[in-house]
């Protein structure tokens, strides 16, 4: 862990979905969760935490992650 990230605390997630062991501060796109699996974000959680689609987000057949992440999801009666 780099002194610029931090545990994870819990309901916090990766981009993928699952829980986040670290959390990475950015610039651009606020703190990103990692939950530390290679390769997670081809293997996304779903139905999507943040968006409840049922297959993985893909841009040019690439997975990627909800257009609608935040560290930690809405909660389900949002």
């Amino acid at each position: 862990m780099s002194s610029e990230s931090r545990p994870a605390e819990p309901g916090e997630l990766c981009t993928c979905g699952r829980q986040a062991t670290v959390v990475y501060p950015t610039h651009d796109y606020g703190d990103i969760g990692h939950c530390g699996q290679e390769g997670a974000q081809a293997r996304p959680v779903l139905p999507c935490p943040w968006c409840g689609a049922t297959r993985a987000h893909t841009t040019w057949g690439l997975t990627v992650r909800c257009p609608n992440y935040t560290l930690r999801p809405p909660a389900p009666d949002d």
